[in-house]
């Protein structure tokens, strides 16, 4: 059991990506797919590679070249193009 202490805390999102930390099965997205990578705001990219570094994802996106990651395998990160 865990607690999350603070004020105005998202609890839906804080438990998804909570649950999400748990690798229970393989990643929605393999190495190549069309993504879109929140970076504050929702840009395309492609995946680069699954687990890097500790990250579900590294996703290169398509206006700039820059290399990002999804910490989790979650919507809120990354989502289908």
């Amino acid at each position: 059991r865990f607690v999350f202490i603070g004020k105005n805390l998202d609890i839906p999102f804080l438990k998804e990506t909570f649950a999400a930390c748990r690798v229970t099965q393989g990643l929605r997205f393999p190495v190549g797919t069309a993504v879109e990578a929140n970076v504050g705001t929702w840009e395309r990219g492609t995946i680069l590679k699954q687990w890097d570094d500790g990250n579900a994802y590294r996703i290169k996106l398509a206006s700039s070249g820059t290399e990002c990651w999804a910490p989790v395998d979650v919507d809120a990160y990354v989502r289908a193009a």
